[in-house]
């Protein structure tokens, strides 16, 4: 058998046992890739976490009065499906739930809501963008938009035109303070 076959061979057999994740931080496509393959690969703890909002974005729009900007500091809980790769992201999966792969995900929630202070129903969809940006950190950019506002809203709850649309970024890692346990995550 030529020399070079073999020594081939033998390199494939290498990089290919290579590619393992660590055991606290479960990669989301097989291992870290190098430079010449393409960029390297950030990973998520499986199971639930808490993840800490760090910082938003300028240009944030609050239309639905959500309270976008107030929320940084607070932690939200994330669930990661090692097995499927899928990310559900907030209470109750609230900012949405999709596959992450080659570092980027969509997460998409859609339902029914009532605000839990009055008995005001309404439609609400988040679409959430999400991408890592290392190990255990990423930004979401969120869409978040509410119609069907039920006869039970007050006035001023509900907007002229019958929807609101709220968008924003938010840099999130996951939570060093071992008392913050999901789902609840310190609120």
């Amino acid at each position: 058998m030529n020399r070079n076959l073999i020594f081939g061979l033998a390199l494939v057999a290498v990089l290919a046992v290579g590619g393992c994740g660590s055991s606290t931080v479960d990669d989301l496509d097989g291992g870290t890739q190098d430079a010449v393959a393409g960029p390297t690969l950030f990973g998520l703890t499986a199971g639930d976490s808490c993840f800490t909002i760090t910082s938003i974005a300028p240009g944030f729009s609050d239309g639905c009065g959500v309270g976008v900007d107030s929320a940084v500091g607070t932690s939200l809980p994330l669930n990661y499906a090692s097995a499927t790769a899928i990310v559900t992201l907030g209470t109750d999966g609230s900012l949405g739930g999709g596959a992450i792969a080659n570092n980027v995900g969509t997460l998409v929630a859609v339902g029914d809501m009532t605000v839990s202070e009055t008995t005001c129903t309404l439609h609400r969809t988040d679409t959430t963008q999400l991408q890592m940006t290392a190990d255990n950190a990423f930004t979401v950019s969120v869409t978040e938009v509410e119609s069907n506002f039920g006869t039970t809203c007050a006035a001023a709850d509900v907007p002229a035109t019958g929807t609101c649309t709220s968008t924003w970024t938010w840099t999130m890692q996951k939570s060093a303070v071992t008392t913050l346990v999901p789902p609840a995550c310190g609120s």
